[in-house]
């Protein structure tokens, strides 16, 4: 005899509904169209002639799915009404995955912002590098107004009093006014990497020791330098915010990657 592995192989089906058609269990068998088709390809494969076998197969078996009530259902026509996918409403899965892109969406939005809006406080710089910020102007001290107008008796008596005070008070104002003049003119501080913010952004840096130099939110005019032992790693949220300067020279990290956030070393 031929090996059922090989003749199923053949036939291109299991071996398992081979087995069942040789032990006339035709209720293992999907349907009657099957079974008969299945036992007319083995006969033409051996080349026996199939009619006398199909002749005496069942038209219909216990187990067995008739397909003639399948055939014959009746089909909906284009006109009679929209058919019942396209009357329900979007299915729940459907709702849940446009819900999960449009989350996506919004924290891929939101992401470079993140850091400024949780608010994080700097932390205390390390014993290997040193945090220097700008100081904003001192504000202008406010001229005491006028004393009321005197009577033309105490004019004479008031002026020499009103006289010292002046000549007091603009010694005073002398050294205060040459306070600013002395923070101008001291020398600039070598930072090994300077931040200037056009916009609101966020700095982080680590020295190599990946303690943290820097970890803030910078706003609109804020600038920040920092020095530490290199290589220092740098990240920078919305890089179009701000403005950096390595060694005193300016660096472009807007060339750096096509996302809002770069990321660098310093060494």
């Amino acid at each position: 005899g031929v090996d059922v592995g090989l003749l199923a192989s053949a036939l291109k089906v299991s071996v398992q509904k081979v087995e069942a058609l040789e032990a006339d269990r035709l209720d293992l068998l999907p349907d009657v169209t099957f079974a008969r088709g299945l036992a007319s390809t083995v006969c033409r494969a051996f080349g026996v002639d199939p009619g006398e076998v199909l002749s005496r197969m069942p038209v219909s078996a216990p187990g067995l799915r008739d397909n003639a009530t399948a055939i014959n259902q009746p089909f909906r026509r284009t006109g009679e009404g929209p058919a019942p996918m396209l009357t329900s409403g979007p299915s729940r899965p459907l709702l849940i995955l446009v819900g999960l892109l449009l989350l996506a969406a919004a924290l891929l939005w939101l992401w470079p912002t993140l850091p400024i809006q949780l608010g994080a406080p700097e932390p205390a710089p390390s014993s290997d590098g040193t945090v220097q910020e700008s100081v904003p102007p001192p504000v202008p001290a406010v001229e005491p107004t006028a004393p009321p107008e005197l009577g033309a008796s105490g004019a004479a008596a008031a002026a020499a009093p009103v006289a010292s005070a002046a000549a007091s008070a603009s010694t005073a104002a002398a050294p205060r006014a040459s306070a600013p003049v002395a923070a101008a003119s001291a020398p600039a501080t070598n930072d090994l990497v300077r931040f200037e913010a056009t916009g609101e952004t966020w700095v982080t840096v680590r020295d190599a020791k990946g303690e943290s130099l820097i970890n803030r939110a910078l706003q609109a005019g804020e600038a920040i330098g920092v020095s530490g032992q290199p290589p220092l790693a740098v990240t920078v949220g919305r890089k179009s915010a701000v403005t950096v300067k390595v060694r005193g020279e300016p660096f472009d990290i807007n060339g750096i990657g096509r996302s809002s956030v770069a990321r660098f070393d310093v060494k």
